[in-house]
């Protein structure tokens, strides 16, 4: 009788290594699900992007200045996102029609430009404009 309890527990012991095994191998499948990224290794399913100016994968939604759709009736977008790095003197804004991050240099305390587009500061909000046309501007 003492070895057939034996025999059982033995048997359920080995029996529940085996499942340990599977169910870690299990983990490392679920977890490439849905874990796209981009060429930078920045895991875009959960929001992070590169930053060309902190030289890593950040959230802009978390991180920048969130910027609001001016003209809805075009586009499904409703936001865009500014990081402002003043140690550099460069804005850094993430559009979602654009694959790369836009890099602006300092051209005055109210203004970031590339020549294309224009980050300026009105009524103590950002607005992001592309050459004369507003865009987004800063939620207050």
């Amino acid at each position: 009788m003492k070895f057939n309890l034996f025999i059982i527990s033995f048997l359920s012991i080995v029996s529940c290594q085996s499942n340990r095994t599977t169910s870690s191998t299990n983990t490392d499948t679920l977890s490439m699900i849905g874990g796209s990224k981009d060429k930078n290794g920045c895991l875009t399913s959960a929001g992070y992007s590169w930053s060309q100016l902190k030289n890593d994968c950040i959230r802009p939604f978390e991180l920048g200045i969130s910027m609001d759709i001016l003209n809805t009736s075009k586009s499904y977008q409703t936001a865009a996102f500014v990081y402002i790095d003043s140690v550099q003197n460069k804005a850094e804004i993430f559009i979602p029609d654009e694959e790369n991050s836009i890099v602006l240099n300092h051209s005055n305390d109210t203004l970031f430009t590339n020549g294309k587009f224009n980050l300026s500061k009105e009524n103590f909000c950002w607005t992001l404009s592309l050459n004369s046309i507003k865009l987004y501007q800063e939620r207050q």
